[in-house]
């Protein structure tokens, strides 16, 4: 039986790598200056902080199922949740913005080059955040990380 843990585990990889293809998508779109790929870009966004709801409120679930387990370093379990939490804002932020981008920039509105840059700015350091989040996380129980960063 999958416990809430187990799902934290799951799901967590989805922000980091989802993050990582919207920067290619979106680097691609606006490199070219083409509005589908920054429009899809938008929308995977938008995909990919929904899927960060779950990811996060698995996250306090999963830190009391842990607590007290051999092999938990408990130390890394605050800074892994107080960053994941900032991660999760900027993460849901971006999703709100995108919404309103392709909102306003529906069928047949082009996006502009300076806001195409800006978005993909932005992904660029929320999926630099998620990549960190994960990172501390990985330090509640691999052992491999405790001395890396």
């Amino acid at each position: 039986m999958i416990n809430t843990a187990h799902l934290h585990l799951i799901l967590n990889h989805f922000p980091i790598i989802g993050t990582t293809i919207v920067v290619i998508v979106m680097g691609y779109g606006v490199i070219k200056n083409d509005d589908k790929f920054k429009k899809f870009g938008l929308f995977l966004l938008i995909l990919i902080s929904l899927i960060t709801i779950p990811v996060f409120f698995t996250g306090g679930k999963a830190a009391g199922i842990v607590k007290g387990m051999d092999g938990i370093l408990e130390e890394n379990i605050e800074p892994h949740e107080d960053f994941a939490r900032l991660s999760f804002i900027a993460m849901e932020i971006s999703g709100i913005i995108s919404v309103i981008c392709l909102f306003i920039f529906k069928k047949g509105r082009s996006m502009p080059v300076w806001l195409g840059l800006l978005v993909l700015l932005l992904i660029i350091a929320v999926n630099l955040m998620m990549v960190y989040a994960g990172h501390l996380g990985g330090k509640i129980s691999h052992f491999e990380l405790m001395n890396k960063l």
